[in-house]
């Protein structure tokens, strides 16, 4: 038993116990910068993805009131067919630039 408490009383058991110690504190620090870094960039996909389908959800409802107008104008006066469409094609168009414009981000396994 004496030798045991001398060996772990020797220098080199304190060296170690030292050595051991900072290299747990360096893997801590290590590991608590990558989780902050992975928390921001989970952040930034968040804001991103929240904008682009927030843009994307008015580019639908844009879709939705241009289709229910053309059929109301068609359903009120069939000659109007063909100017009704024209309307309706240049608010698709919208809509899809507003959807082109706003695209889905990367996502975090691509982008973390």
């Amino acid at each position: 038993m004496a030798r045991v408490v001398r060996a772990l009383n020797s220098p080199a058991a304190n060296m170690t116990v030292k050595l051991v110690a900072f290299l747990a504190l360096g893997l801590s620090v290590y590991v608590n910068v990558q989780q902050v870094q992975l928390t921001s960039c989970l952040a930034d996909y968040n804001e991103a993805s929240n904008r682009s389908q927030a843009a994307r959800y008015e580019a639908a409802e844009q879709d939705r009131q241009a289709q229910d107008r053309l059929f109301r104008s068609i359903a009120e006066d069939p000659r109007s067919g063909i100017e009704a469409l024209r309307q309706y094609n240049l608010s698709r168009d919208e809509a899809n630039a507003t959807r082109q414009a706003n695209p889905l981000p990367a996502p975090p396994s691509q982008r973390c």
